[in-house]
């Protein structure tokens, strides 16, 4: 069987034991790395690379085209928009030296529970949202996040705290 044929059975044996878990990837998604601890859905065209890996809480949803990349952490009953990136990595940019040819920095992102991530949001490395915040859409997370606050902007900036 030809290397192209193995890897597309392969993913979809990957596939088919995740419907077990309740996990359901839709078409044309890129995966690697990745722990789901419970119930998720991920819509096409996404791509979640563990860089060393990716976990996944309980009752995940996660819209189409997103990049998610890195060491990345993240919370029970999370939504993800459309065309988010969750990046944990960037270049060193010193002068004097082709940036393509220094080294990644890498940092850890942690996104709590009961958060919402709205569509075209960018999200950075060594970023951690707290529990229940809500990102507005495309909004680029900086710096963390504290516990049930919106953000907007780019970068993002609170605007208020979710009330109960």
């Amino acid at each position: 069987m030809p290397k192209n044929q193995q890897n597309k059975v392969g993913l979809f044996i990957k596939k088919l034991l995740l419907r077990r878990k309740d996990v359901v990837i839709e078409n044309n998604c890129i995966f690697s790395g990745v722990n789901f601890i419970g119930r998720a859905r991920i819509e096409p065209y996404c791509r979640l690379i563990g860089d060393p890996e990716i976990i996944i809480g309980n009752n995940f949803y996660m819209n189409a085209g997103c990049h998610v990349l890195g060491e990345i952490t993240i919370g029970n009953d999370v939504l993800i928009g459309p065309k988010t990136v969750i990046w944990g990595k960037d270049k060193e940019i010193r002068r004097g030296e082709l940036i393509r040819k220094q080294p990644d920095i890498k940092s850890p992102i942690t996104i709590g529970n009961d958060v919402w991530i709205g569509a075209s949001s960018t999200v950075l490395k060594g970023v951690c949202i707290g529990d229940g915040a809500v990102v507005g859409a495309g909004s680029v997370v900086t710096k963390d996040i504290p516990e049930n606050a919106i953000v907007v902007g780019t970068p993002a900036k609170i605007i208020k705290f979710r009330e109960y």
